[in-house]
């Protein structure tokens, strides 16, 4: 006779291996239905010019990353009131995952490395302050 919780795919057994599994460590994009959130909250902090503190704010977290995505989720009643409730709780759902710091860090770098490019002839430059630099 074979035993079912051996065999059977979410058996007892499969479900007790897998309760304690961690994502891979390294960069973990999100979702394809929640990139372009999150790439337009990356690019607006780049356009105002705040890469630097923004990936100081996100290494500082960074050990701390899936208990971020659990305190979003404790605020989801207090933003839900002033920006939009569902976007929120995804955007806690993929701070939530291990890689999602390292990830949003790779591409705020890329991308302020982008804006600070510069761009063909007529096109906006990226601000700069009274020393020229950006």
């Amino acid at each position: 006779m074979v035993d079912e919780a051996r065999t059977t795919p979410g058996g007892w057994r499969d479900r007790l291996r897998r309760a304690f599994a961690v994502d891979l460590p390294g960069p973990v994009a999100p979702d394809p239905q929640d990139l372009p959130r999150v790439q337009d909250l990356l690019q607006r902090i780049v356009d105002r010019g705040m890469t630097g503190p923004a990936i100081l704010f996100l290494e500082s977290w960074r050990p701390l990353g899936s208990l971020t995505g659990q305190g979003m989720h404790a605020l989801t009643p207090f933003v839900g009131a002033v920006f939009d409730g569902a976007a929120w709780e995804r955007l806690s759902a993929f701070m939530e995952r291990r890689g999602s710091i390292p990830w949003m860090i790779e591409r705020l770098e890329a991308m302020d490395a982008q804006a600070a490019r510069p761009g063909p002839p007529g096109a906006p430059q990226r601000p700069t302050d009274r020393t020229g630099n950006a």
